[in-house]
Order: structure tokens, then C-alpha cells, then sequence
């Protein structure tokens, strides 16, 4: 079945003249993690077929048709961000030096600190916890209010340890702490910045000037690391924000320090064994706790650490 609609998709593409395609199958490392349900190696990301890049994360296809149906298209990409895409034609690629790394200008994160009576994760948090410790979460996350999606929606910058600001990703959740299908988007493509060159970093990685002998803790969720720099305070809490977020570059800052994964749970452990890679590579330690405890159910499920702390 599986091997079917993979035919299905790749000869789907093959009959598409437009410049965005979506991804060829070219084995499993060219499928992604869901935006919308979260789901490892199940989303097909869109292709410039121009320049070879991919469209941000966000704009492509789940392709669990029958239970996710998550489809945003660089056709609603453009019209959601004002942006007018150019006509497909003949690209001659060019020697150039790498351009420098873009960052949004500090008015607008100072905009986004404020009516956190609206916004929606900070009413879950309140919930959790008492209003001295929500402020303080607030206050050291950095936690933004967007107006987009009617408003309410949640900011989590990604601040780097000179303190500058690389992005924000937009989720909008429910009073529950539950994202809603299809309201996340970044910063960046929001304000529809000019040529903007996105370098990402962990989210959190600002803190860790302020605990230089402190040990990590990384989750995939920035809701999670919220949660747990609360619960288990004693770990200064980052997050990667998808189960493909470590890299080189996002680990860079964390030489030298004593690290620990904290993997989300999956079918048959897909997500461990890929951050287990990961903890080697970087000489991190690896948490097996929902590998040992988390159900059949619960790792279909993809709960995180902070859903057996709660």
C-alpha cells in the first residue's frame, strides 16, 4: 500500500509543470515531521525547482491523507504572506560567497511582550502552575503574543547567546495547550522581510549564558522545554522544534557541556534511534525512560517526557 501511493506521488510530480513541486521520494530522509500532527517521515515538503531550495517548512503535504489531510500549498504560502511568486525561468547558477545571516529587528520582538491575558498557551500554563512561576517562564522564555489567527497566537523566539533574534515560530494552541491544525508560521515570512537568510538555533539557547555550568536538557517541543524548565529546574531546558532540529551549527554552543536528549516516543523507536545517532555524534547522553514506560498507544501517539510529568 505504502509502496503504492509513493508511486502515486512520484509520477504526480512528474506531471506537474509548475515551479514548486513537491519533494521527489528519494528514500526516507526526504520525508519530514508533520507541522500539523507531528507524525516523523510522513510530510513531503515543496521544491523550487529553479534553485533546488525548499519552501519553509510548513508549506507541503502530510501524507497521512486519511487521518492528518494537512496540505498548504506555496500557492496559500504566497497569498497568506503578500508574496508574489516569480515566473519559472532558465536559472544559471552563479558563484557567490554565502550571504550573511538575517535577524529580525528588536521592535517587533518587544511588540510581541504583551497580552499574555489572551494568549492561549499562557492560559494553559496558568493552569499548571502558580502566577509567579508563569511570569518567570514568560519572562526568561520570552514568550511572544501574535495577533495573526485572531489573535492569541504564541511567539517562541529563537534567541541566540549574543542575544540576537534569528526568528520566531507562530503556534496557535487552544486554552487546553493543544496546537490548532494548520496555525503556525514564522516571523520572518509574517513580516515578508526582503531576502532574508534564516539560520536557526535552538530554542532556549539564550539561557545558556546565564548557567554556564548547568547541565541541558533537550525535548523537541518548545511547549515541553517550557514545562520542564518549571518541573525540573535543575536542567537549563532547550528545544529543537522538530525531530530533525539537531544539527552542527544548533550544538555549537553546547561544547563543553554535560547534555541529555529527551526524545519524544514513536512506533517502533524510530525517533530514539535517530537521536541516539544524534547523542553519539555529539557525545550526548540519551534518556530511554519512554522508550521503557510510553504504551503501544502513547508512542503512536508521540507523547513527549513532560505528558508522564504532568
Amino acid at each position: 500500500m505504502y509502496e503504492a501511493y509513493e508511486w502515486y506521488e512520484q509520477n504526480l510530480i512528474r506531471m506537474q509543470s509548475s515551479r514548486y513541486i513537491l519533494e521527489p521520494y528519494s528514500g526516507r530522509s526526504s520525508r519530514h515531521s508533520c507541522p500539523n500532527c507531528g507524525k516523523t517521515k510522513e510530510f513531503t515538503r515543496y521544491v523550487d525547482t529553479r534553485t533546488g531550495e525548499q519552501l519553509p517548512e510548513q508549506v507541503g503535504r502530510c501524507n497521512r491523507v486519511d487521518k492528518c489531510a494537512y496540505h498548504y500549498t506555496p500557492k496559500q504560502y504566497f497569498s497568506d504572506n503578500r508574496l508574489k511568486p516569480e515566473k519559472a525561468k532558465v536559472y544559471i547558477p552563479e558563484s557567490r560567497s554565502p550571504r550573511s545571516v538575517s535577524y529580525i529587528h528588536n521592535k517587533t520582538f518587544i511588540a510581541s511582550l504583551t497580552k499574555y491575558d489572551e494568549n492561549n498557551l499562557v492560559k494553559y500554563l496558568n493552569l499548571l502552575f502558580d502566577a509567579e512561576t508563569v511570569n518567570h517562564l514568560i519572562n526568561i522564555y520570552k514568550i511572544g503574543t501574535s495577533r495573526r489567527y485572531n489573535g492569541g497566537t504564541t511567539i517562541f523566539w529563537q534567541i541566540d547567546t549574543l542575544d540576537r533574534l534569528r526568528t520566531g515560530k507562530l503556534i496557535k494552541y487552544n486554552e487546553n495547550g493543544h496546537r490548532i491544525k494548520g496555525k503556525n508560521n514564522w516571523v520572518h515570512s509574517v513580516l515578508n522581510i526582503d531576502k532574508f537568510v534564516l539560520k536557526q538555533c535552538l530554542f532556549g539557547e539564550h539561557l545558556l549564558k546565564y548557567s554556564p555550568g548547568q547541565k541541558v536538557g533537550i525535548v523537541e517541543s518548545e511547549k515541553t522545554a517550557i514545562i520542564l524548565q518549571a518541573k525540573v529546574p535543575e536542567l537549563v531546558w532547550l528545544a529543537t522544534g522538530g525531530a530533525d532540529g539537531l544539527n552542527v551549527d544548533k550544538v555549537k554552543p553546547l561544547q563543553g557541556r554535560d547534555v541529555m536528549l529527551f526524545p519524544d516516543a514513536s512506533e517502533n523507536g524510530r525517533i530514539f534511534q535517530k537521536w541516539k545517532s544524534k547523542a553519539d555524534q555529539f557525545g550526548f547522553g540519551i534518556s530511554d525512560y519512554l522508550e521503557q514506560y510510553a504504551n503501544d498507544e502513547q508512542k503512536s501517539n508521540g507523547v513527549d517526557i513532560a505528558d508522564f510529568l504532568m
